[in-house]
């Protein structure tokens, strides 16, 4: 069985309560990884909604490290914004040998309806399995445990925190034996990244009734900031005049939809919008800020944002 390096970085499960209230870092072992810990790194603990862009790097750079030495890794986190460390650690690791797993739970370990443990399970499942990269293993309530790709994930689900891939696209899932049945293999097309871009502002916006986009054009334009859209399951926004076309100049993409049939919105989108399909929201918006931390000449970002690195593309 491999060794695992053991990454925590809080969320609900390291939590515990205290009172009503649950608080990150009471918990620091886990029985389902009994024997198999072969080190411990924590490079901070809190809760996932505290995440910061300059956070996601250190746990970047704390994985980078742990790679050096390690047959497996596992990384707790909560599930709040775990879709995104999910693909910023996806995109930024492509092209590793080993199995590295984010792992979270809904509930405190201590709460008997908690799906930490099972999700710990899915976890070493995987790893004993063989995949390589970077996954992210949950079950949803009344649902069995699967393993998402990390660069597929979209937002917590509101409320009861499950997580989903686009369209379902998952590598896998553990059957009622605990056995790892592979549906997918991920292969991975590593593209250099060279940290020679211009750090450009990167903003990612839900589509809504209630966008202003004079507003968010004066915004984008003094902050010189390009734009991410998430789009309705179409790929679709506001296309009209009171739309999307007043951001005309601005650096704009749209995420969202699916190849192929469309409404007739997306006939109608300026020809300076970006639209990108078959590819998960939060990723896009990781991938276009990569891109401009990366690289220094929009050729260049254009290819890494539209290359298949790590199964993001589906």
């Amino acid at each position: 069985m491999k060794k695992i390096t053991l990454i925590t970085s809080g969320g609900t499960i390291s939590s515990d309560y205290d009172g009503q209230i649950m608080r990150p870092g009471k918990v620091n072992t886990f029985r389902e990884l009994d024997n198999r810990i072969s080190e411990i790194k924590t490079p901070f603990c809190m809760l996932s909604e505290n995440m910061t862009w300059a956070t996601l790097k250190k746990l970047s750079d704390c994985l980078s490290d742990a790679l050096k030495n390690s047959e497996a890794v596992i990384i707790t986190h909560g599930t709040d914004t775990l879709a995104y460390t999910a693909s910023y650690l996806g995109l930024n690791n492509v092209g590793i040998d080993i199995p590295v797993m984010i792992v979270s739970a809904d509930f405190p370990l201590s709460n008997p309806m908690s799906n930490g443990s099972a999700n710990l399970m899915c976890a070493l499942a995987a790893i004993d399995a063989g995949v390589k990269g970077v996954f992210v293993p949950y079950r949803n309530p009344y649902e069995r445990p699967v393993l998402h790709v990390s660069t597929r994930l979209l937002s917590s689900r509101d409320f009861d925190g499950g997580l989903n891939s686009a369209l379902g696209k998952v590598c896998g899932y553990t059957d009622r034996t605990g056995k790892f049945m592979l549906q997918e293999e991920i292969v991975p097309q590593k593209i250099p990244l060279e940290g020679k871009g211009d750090g450009k502002a990167v903003w990612l916006t839900f589509a809504n009734p209630g966008i202003d986009y004079d507003a968010l054009a004066r915004s984008a334009r003094e902050e010189n900031a390009a734009l991410v859209f998430a789009g309705y399951h179409t790929g679709t926004i506001n296309s009209g005049t009171d739309g999307i076309g007043k951001l005309e100049g601005i650096e704009t993409y749209l995420a969202g939809g699916m190849y192929g049939e469309k409404y007739q919105s997306v006939a109608e989108m300026p020809s300076f919008v970006k639209i990108i399909d078959n590819i998960a929201p939060i990723t896009l918006y990781t991938k276009v800020r990569i891109a401009h931390e990366n690289f220094a000449t929009q050729s260049e970002r254009d290819n890494y944002i539209m290359t298949n690195t790590f199964g993001e593309f589906f």
